[in-house]
């Protein structure tokens, strides 16, 4: 049984971040994150504390006992504001009787209409930084082509113009096995395995749903090399970052891993070293 009500004025905290913001308003806390808003009431709160790992917050909803709790949390880096924020929620939060039973706090939380737009900064940041990775590329392929026609090196500028294609082959399949590697590296540090069934279908691509451990349903797509763990249903096993959860990936069988191994070291070496050669190293012979 609630033993006090929430009171009727309250601070205007806010804390705000690169995941999402959340702010106190009218009893309730309102949460922007992935591209919805979100209002909590504040007795379906539980706590709101501090996050372990990276800085930021954690709302830990209520749950029956025994059920697993739905969090939410937003990275923030400032820890007076979020220590700040975290005191004047948890001191607003309606009081509560130790044997109380508690419901689902998920249940109370309303999605509100509309979309969340992002701050006009930060999307010219965005743009800003899509102009610089593309333009600054192709300014300088053009400038290294205009060089050494400018130098008279016919070959040269052949041999520049197509070996672009290779070179650029050679760099993608060497990134993605990199980023692959990279995220197998932190799932096998602390990634957390889960059943995925079949969801639905996105178009062409086949998603997968599962569970995570705060109760909260996830979408993933699975590797077609991946072997099912059962086909009626449909599953596979996953794993999954919990600090970055659309960072999930399937165990792959090892003659899958030998095969990609094997085609990255072979054929992403053959097209990076012609990329390199026909590329770069045609205006280095020609400005030494």
């Amino acid at each position: 049984m609630t033993t006090s009500s929430t009171p009727s004025h309250l601070p205007s905290v806010t804390l705000r971040g690169r995941s999402g913001a959340l702010w106190l308003e009218d009893g309730s806390l309102l949460l922007e994150q992935d591209g919805a808003r979100r209002r909590i009431p504040l007795p379906a709160v539980e706590e709101v504390r501090p996050t372990e790992g990276p800085r930021g917050v954690e709302v830990v909803l209520t749950a029956p006992e025994g059920a697993g709790a739905t969090v939410y949390r937003v990275a923030h880096r400032v820890a007076s504001a979020r220590d700040a924020f975290v005191t004047t929620v948890n001191a607003a939060l309606p009081a509560r009787d130790a044997g109380e039973d508690r419901r689902n706090g998920a249940e109370l939380v309303e999605t509100l209409p509309g979309t969340v737009r992002t701050a006009w900064y930060r999307k010219a940041l965005g743009d800003v930084a899509l102009v610089l990775a593309i333009g600054v590329p192709v300014v300088g392929w053009i400038a290294g082509l205009v060089t050494l026609i400018a130098h008279g090196d016919l070959i040269g500028a052949i041999l520049w113009f197509f070996g672009t294609k290779p070179l650029i082959i050679g760099l993608f399949l060497y990134g993605m096995a990199a980023k692959t590697l990279y995220d197998r590296a932190i799932l096998r540090r602390r990634g957390v395995s889960v059943l995925a069934a079949f969801h639905r279908y996105d178009g062409k691509k086949r998603m997968f749903r599962f569970t995570d451990l705060n109760g909260v349903p996830r979408e993933c797509e699975i590797d077609t090399a991946a072997e099912p763990v059962s086909t009626q249903p449909e599953r596979f096993q996953v794993s999954y970052d919990p600090r970055s959860p659309q960072r999930v990936a399937a165990g792959l069988p090892l003659r899958t891993w030998v095969l990609r191994s094997l085609g990255v070291a072979v054929f992403g070496t053959l097209f990076l070293y012609a990329g390199l050669y026909m590329v770069p190293y045609q205006l280095i012979q020609v400005l030494s």
